[in-house]
Order: C-alpha cells, then sequence, then structure tokens
C-alpha cells in the first residue's frame, strides 16, 4: 500500500489535491491503527476489462464503439466497521452490510478507433476518420461504497453454512483520474498537417492530447462468494462517467461530441481477509 501512495505522490498532480490526498491517507492511517479492533481489513487484486464511449465512434451507438477499451486491473482495500462479538438483533444494524472500499485501477493502453456508418465509403470525412487512433493510459485512485445484501458478520463465518456463501453487493463512489492520451492519423502527421483530420478537429481547442486528470462518478454491483475461511472470490460491474470531455484527446464543440467520456469496467479477483477474528493492530 505503502509502494503505490508513494507512486501517487511523486506523479505532478496538483498541489491542493496532493496535499488533500496526503492528509486524508494519513487520517485514515491514524484512524484504523488507533480503532483497529473495531474494524476488519481485506485486501484484493482484481482484473478484467473496460470498454469505453468517448468521441471516436458514432454518438448513440454503444455497439460502435464496443472495440475502443482495454485491460484493467485494480488493487483494493476493504475497510469493515462490524465488532466481532454478536449482539441479539445484529443483523438490524446497517453498519454490518456496509464496506468502505479505496482502491488504485490502471488501465496500461485503452485503444480507440472510429467505428459505425460515418468510416464507411470513400469520401474525405470516411478516410480521415477510419485513419485516425487513439491511445489512453491510466491510473484511477478511488473511494466507494458498497452496500451487501447479507449481514457481513455472518457472512465471514459463511463457510459453515451453504446459504451464505454468496454475498451481493451495490456499490457507488468517487474517482480522480490521471491519464495520459495520444493521437495518430495514418496519413500523416496532424501536428505538422493538421488536414490529414476531420474538419472539426481543425479548430483551436477542438484537441487536447497530452497529460491530464478528471474527476469521475462511479457506480455498479457485484458479488463475493467465499472460497475457504480467508479467501473470497469477487466479480464487480461498474459504470464510470467522467466530468470532462477530454479523457480521449478530442474535444470538438459540435454535437456529435457534446457528451462527458465514460466507461463500463468488468473485473474478477480474489480478496483476502487481513484479521478474521482478531485486530489488525494491537
Amino acid at each position: 500500500m505503502f509502494y503505490y501512495f508513494n507512486i501517487f505522490v511523486s506523479l505532478k498532480v496538483p498541489c491542493i489535491l496532493k496535499n488533500y490526498y496526503i492528509k486524508l491517507f494519513f487520517t485514515l492511517f491514524i484512524i484504523t491503527s488507533t480503532y483497529g479492533q473495531y474494524y476488519t481489513h481485506d485486501i484484493g487484486i482484481l482484473a478484467g476489462s473496460s470498454k469505453f464511449q468517448t468521441d471516436f465512434g458514432e454518438r448513440g451507438d454503444f455497439a460502435s464503439g464496443f472495440d475502443n477499451g482495454g485491460m484493467s486491473i485494480s488493487l483494493a482495500h476493504y475497510l469493515s466497521f462490524y465488532k466481532r462479538n454478536t449482539r441479539w438483533n445484529s443483523s438490524g444494524e446497517m453498519y454490518k452490510f456496509v464496506m468502505i472500499k479505496s482502491e488504485f485501477n490502471f488501465m496500461p493502453s485503452v485503444k480507440l478507433d472510429h467505428y459505425g456508418k460515418w468510416i464507411l465509403g470513400s469520401s474525405d470525412l470516411a478516410k480521415q476518420l477510419k485513419a485516425m487512433h487513439g491511445e489512453i493510459s491510466m491510473l484511477n485512485l478511488g473511494v466507494s461504497i458498497q452496500y451487501y445484501l447479507k449481514n457481513l458478520e455472518k457472512f465471514s463465518y459463511a463457510y459453515s453454512d451453504l446459504n451464505w456463501n454468496w454475498n451481493p453487493f451495490v456499490t457507488f463512489g468517487i474517482r480522480y483520474s490521471l491519464y495520459k492520451n495520444e493521437l495518430v492519423s495514418d496519413l500523416g502527421d496532424w501536428r505538422q498537417d493538421i488536414t490529414v483530420l476531420p474538419r472539426k478537429y481543425r479548430v483551436p481547442g477542438a484537441l487536447k492530447v497530452g497529460k491530464g486528470n478528471a474527476f469521475a462518478f462511479t457506480m455498479g454491483l457485484g458479488t463475493r462468494y467465499k472460497i475457504t475461511e480467508k479467501l473470497d472470490l469477487a466479480t464487480q460491474f461498474n459504470w464510470q462517467i467522467y466530468f470532462s470531455d477530454a479523457i480521449d484527446g478530442l474535444q470538438a464543440n459540435v454535437i456529435e461530441n457534446k457528451n462527458n467520456d465514460w466507461f463500463f469496467n468488468f473485473q474478477i479477483g480474489v480478496i483476502y481477509h487481513l484479521n478474521f477474528n482478531r485486530p489488525l493492530f494491537e
């Protein structure tokens, strides 16, 4: 965890945001160190694929951009609030169904191309669109709330009751993304000859290629399946929408490019219980 935190601190992010995340990290660490006996901690690794909907593709046609995506890898920490001792009517306490998830998600290479009816034919526009290729590398840092269908305290003992092996959840949260996008054309270097791109991308401000950052909202659903006393199998499906239309480097002021960028993310992985039946910090 400290290794990935140091990577984040070393990145060139706005100073105010960097100081905010540093304070938040150490505040959470101090709290969990001091009151660890009330919390349980899990760590997980998940991998899967993402499907992006950006200005590459045809607006309103999800299938036209379905091939735009890449690998998605996550390292996650889960914090639960229930105590280990069972109390009468404890299943009615809402905090026994809630987890806080903090996550480092890395997408090393998201490939982007134009699809749909506009690349068909032999017109200049079709040739220009078909020749365009984009790529994004991205690091997402996020915090989300997971609400489980079944009591988490009882789920921790699921190996003794097959009816508790599955535990579905819904989730929502926020993310801060650091990214770098690239744009190339098979027709030539667009920096030297902008006419290799469609006319709408030739005007000032229509392109934002390079490094950037943006906040996003995410929501989704998933489930855990208990394999052993300390090990769970997890799957999750998330939708993430950015408060930006420049993630892919394209932001032309035209009606077909007005929507903010977003993506679907499906992952599967394993989660390990660090302190199954004892305080993590004693």
